[in-house]
């Protein structure tokens, strides 16, 4: 490629306690997937080029929930947020750099 910016991966980090949530995400081809989950945490992995939008967005299927999602880029966090609450949902998204 003669993109003068580098790719990378891109990680999604979602942990929750007690288990079970929903993920909405945005994967590499730029659609948006769906996803249950019933352990605790859930990543995924891509790679990703400078600029591309990158979007996870997790909700607690319980009451009394601590949720966090993360985005790392190249190793670095990028985006962060967590959420406390029933049926709470935590979301980090923005644009590589």
């Amino acid at each position: 490629s003669c993109d003068r910016f580098s790719s990378g991966e891109v990680k999604y980090v979602v942990d929750c306690s007690p288990n079970g949530f929903d993920i909405t995400y945005q994967h590499s081809s730029g659609n948006t997937a769906q996803q249950k989950i019933n352990s605790s945490s859930w990543t995924r992995t891509f790679n990703g080029n400078y600029g591309d939008f990158v979007y996870i967005s997790a909700q607690a299927m319980n009451e009394n929930t601590i949720i966090s999602t993360k985005i790392y880029y190249k190793d670095k966090l990028f985006k962060s947020s967590s959420s406390y609450g029933d049926y709470v949902i935590s979301e980090s998204y923005g644009s590589l750099k």
